[in-house]
């Protein structure tokens, strides 16, 4: 994706992305408004900028399948429990500017 792919999208509710080869989501991806999410069968790269993935899994209840490919010290960890995003600071709604 681009980093302006999901740019003024603002509804999305169910988006399916398994097997597609990513290893990462743009920065800008709407997951605000996301009920529904497929990871399965992508290479994650765990570095700081899946950090909107990682907080959107933490706030779900169910365990959609996402593991890290990458870096290998994290290869196989589910992105929800891997210890790859402790340094990366997680922004908060507050910190966005009003628009």
């Amino acid at each position: 994706f681009s980093d302006g792919a999901f740019l003024g999208v603002t509804t999305l509710k169910h988006v399916h992305l398994e097997n597609n080869r990513l290893n990462q989501l743009p920065s800008n991806f709407p997951f605000d408004s996301l009920e529904t999410l497929t990871l399965t069968n992508n290479p994650w790269k765990c570095t700081c900028q899946l950090r909107g993935l990682r907080r959107w899994l933490e706030a779900k209840t169910s365990r959609p399948d996402a593991t890290c490919a990458s870096p290998a010290k994290f290869k196989g960890q589910h992105i929800r429990d891997t210890d790859a995003f402790r340094g990366c600071k997680f922004p908060t709604k507050r910190s966005k500017k009003a628009g």
